[in-house]
């Protein structure tokens, strides 16, 4: 009976115990569950601060002018007066070419000046018939020359074609006599022998380890006999080889007479020719004077007026070929790149400057260039940067910039927007627009086509009731955000301005000073706290829980 009365006892505190633990639970869960959600929350007080949307890009730093010059006429370089790098200014004198050629045209143009200024002044005058009996006898003296210019070219030609037709057979009797020549056929045979016995030994010797790196005094009886038999063989093969081209001597000699008497025959051609063509411009000279003095005068006045303005022009044109032997700076600037030598020739025009847009920078290219000679205006740098076409279509006009610099550490300059490219530039499938950012000021350690980084600010509004990016969510095209208030969360629809890197502008749903909750990231470890908050509009933690 006392056994069963203790037993009772037990258990009836083993179930008072459970039932105090239970409880307690209950009491925790119900009355103190709203404090300890508070204090698992990451929560942000809405402020009021400014929003700031930017976009980075890496491009290059170039002059904010650039020009590629070149000769505007073909020349031999006869001097250069600058050197890359030198500093130029408009108007300096860069390089000269050769200029007899356009100097002699020079006084060509203005000899025909003369002539046509004299014919101007003769039909002006009348002729007497001694005149024109004198100008009839300059054609016929004309006719007679080119005639004679005529006869001789031919007899040359003719002579020049027998020679080289008796070359050619000369050259082919010696060559079929060599031929069948049975003394000149035995001998190739030997020359080829020798040269298989030269060739054998020289692979016996070379073969032979015992004879490499040994000194000719140091040669075993073998090496030495292997050295003599190519020595030997080698003394046939020269004497051979002598007596064949002995023999073939007079086939050599028959076509380097030909090939001389060919060159003479082509020289005498083109002389002949050039003859003929001075006869024939005589006799048309003189064939036009004769038709222009005994025209009707007016006809013949206007005609002279005609050709002495056109001997005129041909004087302005010479004189600016001849100008153009010098070679001047279009620009104040620096010296980027010369392609060209003294001495060395140089070819008219060629290589010109895709410009950045909105200016007068070039655009960056790993091609060099093929001017002559470019020159960059470095007193005032800009950065062109190609933007992929998401960000080119959030670039203007006049937004600000900071730049940094790869090759210059902790260097930052601002800058604006100058433009962006209306037309895209495809790079490897990629389509970008390239932007161009001129620098709000210089700074010598900068030099063009040094890598800059920008970041552009693309819309900025002060004094905007803002929320972090990381707060919003959304369904479908609706944004939310949680608030957060008498210890419960809602599901909050607000409306959003611009969108900046940390927060989003709010135009709607929320009011300043409430609070959202923000997602939470636990440490690893569970140890630590939850995500901290953000600056300025006042992220806080609510109580201490971890």
């Amino acid at each position: 009976m006392v056994v069963f009365m203790n037993r009772t006892r037990i258990l009836v505190a083993g179930l008072a115990i459970v039932a105090l633990v239970l409880g307690t639970l209950i009491y925790r869960d119900v009355f103190v569950g709203g404090k300890s959600t508070a204090n698992a929350l990451n929560l942000y007080t809405v402020a009021r601060r400014t929003v700031t949307a930017s976009i980075t890009g890496s491009g290059n730093l170039v002059p904010d002018a650039q020009a590629n010059v070149n000769f505007k006429v073909a020349g031999t370089l006869t001097q250069i007066d600058v050197a890359v790098g030198d500093h130029v200014s408009a108007g300096q004198k860069l390089a000269a070419i050769d200029s007899s050629a356009e100097a002699s045209a020079l006084a060509q143009a203005e000899a025909n000046v003369t002539t046509a200024q004299a014919n101007l002044q003769s039909v002006q005058t009348p002729l007497t018939s001694n005149q024109i009996t004198q100008l009839q006898d300059n054609v016929t003296i004309a006719e007679q020359t080119y005639n004679d210019t005529v006869a001789s070219v031919n007899l040359t030609n003719s002579q020049d074609a027998a020679l080289v037709a008796a070359d050619q057979m000369q050259l082919a009797a010696d060559q079929q006599s060599l031929s069948f020549n049975l003394t000149y056929q035995n001998a190739l045979v030997q020359l080829a022998s020798d040269k298989a016995t030269y060739q054998a030994a020289l692979a016996t010797f070379n073969a032979d380890a015992t004879c490499k790196g040994v000194a000719f005094s140091s040669y075993s009886a073998q090496c030495l006999s292997e050295f003599t038999a190519v020595s030997n063989a080698q003394t046939a093969l020269a004497l051979e080889q002598g007596t064949v081209n002995s023999m073939a001597l007079p086939v050599t000699n028959d076509q380097a007479k030909l090939n001389a008497d060919l060159a003479k025959q082509q020289t005498d051609k083109t002389n002949g020719q050039r003859s003929l063509n001075q006869a024939a411009a005589s006799l048309t000279s003189a064939q036009d004077q004769l038709k222009t003095q005994t025209e009707s005068r007016p006809n013949q006045i206007a005609s002279a007026q005609a050709q002495l303005a056109s001997a005129q022009a041909a004087v302005v044109a010479a004189q600016q070929n001849l100008n153009n032997t010098v070679l001047v700076a279009p620009m104040d600037g620096q010296v980027n790149s010369i392609n060209g030598v003294v001495g060395e020739t140089v070819a008219p025009g060629g290589g010109t400057t895709a410009e950045a847009p909105g200016s007068q920078a070039p655009l960056p290219t790993s091609t060099p260039s093929t001017a002559f000679m470019q020159i960059g205006n470095v007193s005032g740098m800009e950065v062109v940067i190609p933007f992929a076409e998401s960000d080119a279509a959030r670039v203007a006009t006049n937004q600000d910039a900071q730049l940094t610099f790869d090759a210059v550490p902790n260097l930052t300059i601002s800058g604006h927007v100058i433009a962006v490219g209306s037309a895209p530039t495809l790079t490897n499938g990629v389509v970008n627009y390239y932007a161009t950012i001129s620098l709000n000021q210089t700074n010598k350690s900068l030099k063009q086509g040094m890598t800059a980084n920008a970041t552009v600010t693309v819309s900025k509004v002060t004094d905007a009731l803002v929320v972090p990016n990381l707060a919003i969510s959304h369904l479908g095209t609706q944004a939310f955000v949680t608030v957060y208030a008498n210890g419960q969360q809602t599901q909050t629809a607000v409306e959003l301005g611009i969108v900046g890197d940390q927060f989003t502008q709010v135009t709607g749903g929320i009011n300043d000073g409430e609070q959202i909750v923000l997602p939470t990231v636990k440490a690893a470890t569970g140890s630590g706290t939850g995500r901290g908050g953000f600056g300025g509009g006042g992220g806080i933690r609510v109580g201490a829980g971890g």
